[in-house]
């Protein structure tokens, strides 16, 4: 038996597959315990890197509220040492109807935590089949 008093809580590991999981039916509340106290985010549109949890999380509730019914599929994906590369496919519904966007993100990770991300899309293609903004800009 355990004892819950000193029973330690494992806390969430970034993979591709939590990836692909989370954007399934992305939460932004589960983003938080993934990322490092000092993760970085480059997100297109954006003068400036966002950076430490709050912030990152901000710009992942953006999107999420700009597109509600968004979901991110996997479509490939390869590992360099600490570096994750995963091409997505970004389906939403937009002002325009039903549309896809292909973009990547390139992950650096720290342990089983996300330190820094890259997001990468055509942000006027975004713009133009979602009929909407970029959300964090």
């Amino acid at each position: 038996m355990t004892d819950p008093t000193t029973a330690t809580i494992e806390q969430p590991a970034w993979s591709v597959e939590t990836f692909a999981g989370f954007w399934s039916n992305p939460d932004p509340a589960l983003v938080p315990p993934v990322l490092t106290e000092d993760v970085v985010g480059l997100w297109p549109g954006r003068d400036e890197p966002v950076r430490g949890r709050e912030e990152y999380t901000r710009c992942i509730a953006a999107i999420v509220e700009a597109l509600p019914d968004m979901r991110l599929e996997v479509a490939e994906h390869a590992q360099n040492g600490e570096f994750v590369f995963v091409r997505w496919i970004l389906h939403a519904t937009g002002e325009h109807g039903p549309f896809e966007l292909t973009g990547m993100d390139r992950v650096r990770v720290r342990g089983p935590r996300v330190a820094e991300n890259v997001i990468v899309f055509d942000t006027a293609a975004f713009e133009r089949r979602s009929g909407k903004s970029i959300p964090w800009a």
